[in-house]
């Protein structure tokens, strides 16, 4: 029996033999090269030399500081009552104007519909036309001394 099982492999594997090899060989196409072209580029973004810049102006807050400068007294003598008089003098005070930035002052971008615009491409910058704000009346923030009003 083991010479009958032998011979039988020996057969099986000489017909499968050159069966895988020609399976093996068999010819396929060449592969074609696919060429993959990137999507097109979506600006999403609004290039800035479309966009107007707007100066939004610094929030502040102003007032007045009262300064006291504390004075000693003086010592005066009276010749008719021969002795000596103390007197005291007031303080010497002032008011002195102070302004304090509360929020400085920015720039925002708006389109033609005057709606703020923050996704903005810096391509082909250009410089906008800015729009400052007319101010009626400067802010008076030079610290000299005012007349106290009476």
């Amino acid at each position: 029996m083991k010479g009958r099982n032998m011979k039988s492999v020996f057969t099986t594997t000489a017909i499968l033999a050159p069966l895988v090899t020609l399976g093996a060989c068999t010819t396929t196409q060449p592969v074609e090269e696919v060429i993959v072209a990137p999507p097109p580029i979506e600006q999403t973004c609004i290039p800035i030399n479309t966009l107007k810049m707007v100066v939004i102006p610094a929030v502040t807050k102003s007032g007045f500081s009262i300064v006291s400068i504390e004075t000693e007294p003086q010592q005066i003598y009276d010749d008719v009552a021969k002795k000596w008089i103390m007197i005291e003098t007031p303080p010497i005070e002032r008011r002195e104007p102070w302004t304090k930035v509360v929020t400085p002052e920015h720039l925002i971008y708006v389109d033609e519909e005057n709606k703020e615009v923050t996704d903005i491409c810096e391509l082909n910058v250009e410089k906008p036309v800015v729009e400052k704000p007319v101010v009626e009346k400067p802010l008076d923030v030079v610290n000299e001394p005012k007349p106290m009003p009476e």
